[in-house]
C-alpha cells in the first residue's frame, strides 16, 4: 500500500495527538508533516504525536509551509486564525447586542470570516504553487464559508468536515437499539435524506434496517423537545438550538463564559502540560472530546484507498434543489478512491427551507464581501441573516468587527 504524505497546516494545535491516535488504528500507512507557525509550541506537539505515534505513522514538522506542501496528497487544513483568544472576542460581543455569541453562526461567525480568508487566500496561493494536485480537507472554521471562499475564489477543490452528522447517526441508532454501534455497521443499517449546511442540518425519511423511524417517540431520549421534533416533521443537528431557542440561550449565554473563553484558558494549561510533558500525552487533552479526526477525516483517508461513505461539506452541484449549484451543502456522499459522488436530497422540506437558504443566502454574501473588501455587501449579508436582520444592528456589528479585526475596509 502508498504511504500517503498528509500535510496538516495548523499542526500545532494542541488537540492534534488525538489525530495521532485515530490514524494508529487506520491501518494506513501515513508520512505525517505537522505545518505551524510557532516553532516552540510545535515542536512541543510534535514530540507529544511522535511518542504517540506506531510504526505506520511517521511524523515530523516544519514551519515552512511551502516545504511542508511539497509532495502532498492530503492536506488537512485546521488553522485557527487568531486562536482561542479571538474566539472569545467573536463569541462575546454579539451576546452584547442581544444576539447569539457562536464562533460558526453570524454575527460570531462574520468576525471570524473577516481576518481568515485574507490568510485563506495566501495560502491558496501556496498549494497552487506548490501541490496543485493535493486534496484540501478543512476544518477551519467557519466551515460553510471557508470551503464557499476557497471553491468560487480560488478553484481549489476543498472539503470540509465535521463531526455533528456523524454524532447525530450514531445517537439516533444508539436509541433505537440501545447498543453503541461503529460507523460502518451503521452506514449499512441507516437510511436517511439529509438537509442543510454545516451547522444547520436535519435529519428526514429516516429507516433503519428497512423500517419508518417514530422521531417524535424518539425525541426525548435524543433529548429532544418532541412539540419541536413534532413540528419540524426532522431532527436537527445541536446547533439548531440556536435558532429555535434563541432569547433563552442569548440570555443563559450572557450569565456565563463563552465556549472560547473556556477553551482559552484551557489552553494555558494545556500549554504549562506540555512543556513538561517531556513526550507523554498531557492529562488535559482528555477533557475536551475530538471525534472529528475518528469519526470523519481519518475514514475518508481510508475511503481514498477504496471505498466509503461520509457527511462532507462541499459544493452542492444540483444535490439540494432549493440550493444554488455551486452554493455550500452539507451532504451525504459516497468515496470511490477519494473522489466524492453527492446523493441526490431533492427539495429541502418547507418547515426549514426558509431557514436553510436565507441563511445560506447570508453566508455566501458575506464571502463576498470580505473577498471583494466591500462594506456595503457585508451589511447586505448580515441583514440577510436571520438572527441579525436589523439594519441597526448589523451598523452595530460591523463597528466591532472593525474594532476586534482592526480591518481598514469595514
Amino acid at each position: 500500500m502508498k504511504t500517503l504524505k498528509l500535510v496538516v497546516v495548523g499542526g500545532s494545535s494542541y488537540y492534534t495527538p488525538a489525530l495521532i491516535e485515530a490514524l494508529n488504528e487506520s491501518g494506513l500507512e501515513v508520512d505525517l508533516v505537522l505545518n505551524g507557525r510557532t516553532k516552540e509550541k510545535l515542536l512541543a506537539v510534535t514530540k507529544v504525536s511522535q511518542s504517540l505515534a506506531k510504526e505506520n505513522l511517521k511524523v515530523s514538522s516544519c514551519t515552512d509551509i511551502r516545504t511542508s506542501l511539497e509532495g502532498a496528497d492530503f492536506i488537512l487544513q485546521q488553522a485557527r486564525v487568531g486562536g482561542m483568544q479571538k474566539r472569545g472576542e467573536d463569541e462575546r460581543f454579539p451576546l452584547e447586542l442581544g444576539l447569539i455569541g457562536e464562533e460558526t453562526i453570524v454575527p460570531g461567525g462574520a468576525s471570524l470570516l473577516a481576518r481568515t480568508i485574507p490568510y485563506l487566500k495566501e495560502f491558496a496561493t501556496v498549494v497552487k504553487e506548490t501541490a496543485p494536485d493535493a486534496k484540501i480537507l478543512a476544518l477551519t472554521n467557519p466551515n460553510n464559508m471557508v470551503i464557499d471562499y476557497l471553491n468560487r475564489y480560488e478553484g481549489l477543490d476543498a472539503i470540509g468536515f465535521c463531526d455533528l452528522p456523524t454524532s447525530l447517526i450514531c445517537v439516533v441508532v444508539e436509541a433505537i437499539t440501545g447498543k453503541r454501534k461503529d460507523l460502518e455497521t451503521i452506514w449499512g443499517e441507516l437510511s436517511f435524506k439529509y438537509y442543510g449546511i454545516n451547522h444547520l442540518a436535519f435529519l428526514g425519511e429516516i429507516k433503519y434496517q428497512g423500517e419508518a423511524v417514530d422521531i417524535i417517540k424518539l425525541a426525548p431520549s435524543l433529548g429532544y423537545d418532541s412539540h419541536l421534533i413534532e413540528t419540524l416533521g426532522l431532527l436537527p443537528v445541536s446547533y439548531l438550538r440556536y435558532y429555535y431557542y434563541t432569547s433563552k440561550l442569548v440570555k443563559e449565554a450572557k450569565e456565563k463564559p463563552t465556549r472560547g473563553e473556556v477553551l482559552y484558558k484551557k489552553e494555558s494549561r494545556l500549554e504549562r502540560e506540555y512543556r513538561a510533558s517531556q513526550g507523554e500525552k498531557p492529562e488535559a487533552l482528555s477533557e475536551r472530546q475530538t471525534p472529528w479526526y475518528k469519526d470523519v477525516v481519518v475514514p475518508y483517508l481510508k475511503a481514498s484507498k477504496g471505498e466509503g461513505k461520509a457527511i462532507v461539506v462541499t459544493q452542492n452541484q444540483g444535490a439540494i434543489l432549493d440550493l444554488e449549484k455551486d452554493s455550500v451543502a452539507e451532504l451525504p456522499v459516497n468515496i470511490v478512491r477519494g473522489e466524492i459522488q453527492r446523493l441526490h436530497q431533492g427539495n429541502l422540506p418547507s418547515s426549514v427551507k426558509g431557514l436553510i437558504t436565507s441563511v445560506s443566502e447570508s453566508e455566501r454574501l458575506l464571502v463576498d464581501a470580505v473577498a471583494n473588501r466591500s462594506v456595503r455587501l457585508f451589511r447586505r449579508g448580515l441583514v440577510a441573516h436571520p438572527l441579525v436582520r436589523e439594519i441597526e444592528i448589523a451598523e452595530e456589528v460591523i463597528k466591532k468587527v472593525k474594532e476586534i479585526n482592526h480591518i481598514d475596509w469595514l
